[in-house]
């Protein structure tokens, strides 16, 4: 289907992943904006992301939908399902693979209420029938997820110039998490490692690997300690410092989406599960240990866009996959704590 880009004068990308998938995304963004440029680009997205979104100069207007059960928010998806529909959408374009039948239907359902022009989007093992233009894709992926959302633009004739990704940390983030951070007796100079054990739940290390971690680590190297998470996380975190018997900041549900991204640049290493701060760490080009458990990992390989990056990741016979809660979690408990302190010791000691 060939697309008249001065006919279109109103774009909307649903993107229902994570801030890791939406800032992947901006590469591709820019250039719709570029290339259409006399439409007016809407994003449709999780809540959880759109901290994500807010310095986003191209996109004129974001709509929250709750995934979950059309669903999850109820009255609120809907209402901004006809807004959408009721402003005739020229072209809706999926960014997000479409890993099962269950979440092809309900993708497009979605189209359907929102009713635009042109439907395009991920093709993901054929189950992308409905849309009027597709990108082929197998469900593991062959290449990193930012190329795809680059391909699916420039099938709309949308050539991506650049692929920088957009996160900037302001200055006032980065003052304000300094300060915070010498309240706790840490230093601009001292050595700054963040621990972040959350994510979801079938993608977490066990929490006792990440205190006895910490304590190897600051048996062995002169740093200071932080860990990070959401509100929902405070537990965890807390939980991780008790164990590990040592002075441990907790920095879980404290900080906004701009410090959090300010702090993990401050610091000069990262340790984290396979979660949206993963790719906020490989971005910033931040010291980063990638603990890779059941997630697609050609697909989010954070060495894709950072050298300063080690991945650790062993697989087993039922990965990947997207389980949300996994009783076993083998693919994780392969990964010991000394190739965790390993990889952090390799980081560490270059700074000596």
């Amino acid at each position: 289907m060939q697309i008249n880009n001065k006919e279109i004068k109103s774009i909307l990308v649903v993107n229902l992943g994570g801030i890791g998938d939406l800032l992947l995304s901006t590469p591709a963004l820019r250039a719709l904006k570029r290339h259409f440029s006399g439409a007016s680009l809407y994003l449709l997205v999780a809540k959880r992301v759109v901290p994500a979104v807010k310095n986003l100069s191209y996109v004129d207007k974001v709509f929250i939908f709750e995934p979950g059960h059309l669903w999850g928010n109820g009255l609120a998806n809907f209402k901004n399902l006809a807004i959408l529909r009721k402003q005739k959408v020229d072209l809706a374009i999926n960014m997000r693979t479409l890993g099962s039948n269950n979440s092809a239907l309900k993708m497009r359902l979605l189209m359907q209420m929102i009713n635009p022009g042109i439907k395009a989007g991920r093709n993901t093992s054929g189950r992308g029938g409905f849309l009027d233009i597709k990108v082929p894709e197998d469900d593991e992926g062959e290449k990193y997820e930012m190329e795809y959302d680059i391909d699916m633009v420039s099938v709309l004739g949308a050539a991506v110039i650049d692929k920088q990704i957009d996160f900037k940390i302001g200055e006032k983030n980065s003052l304000e998490v300094q300060e915070l951070l010498n309240g706790n007796g840490i230093g601009p100079n001292d050595v700054l490692i963040g621990i972040h054990p959350g994510g979801r739940p079938s993608r977490r290390w066990p929490e006792e690997n990440f205190a006895s971690t910490i304590k190897i680590i600051k048996d062995n190297f002169a740093v200071s300690v932080v860990i990070t998470g959401g509100k929902d996380e405070v537990g965890l975190a807390n939980r991780i410092i008790a164990e590990s018997g040592l002075n441990v900041i907790n920095l879980a549900g404290k900080l906004s989406f701009p410090q959090l991204g300010a702090l993990i640049k401050r610091c000069n290493l990262y340790i984290t599960n396979d979660t949206g701060v993963l790719h906020i760490a490989a971005i910033l080009k931040t010291p980063l240990v990638a603990i890779f458990g059941p997630g697609h990992l050609r697909r989010f390989d954070p060495r894709n866009i950072s050298e300063k990056s080690l991945v650790l990741y062993k697989g087993s016979d039922c990965s990947p996959c997207n389980k949300f809660f996994c009783p076993l979690i083998k693919c994780l408990k392969a990964i010991s704590i000394n190739e965790v302190v390993e990889a952090a010791a390799f980081f560490l000691e270059k700074r000596k």
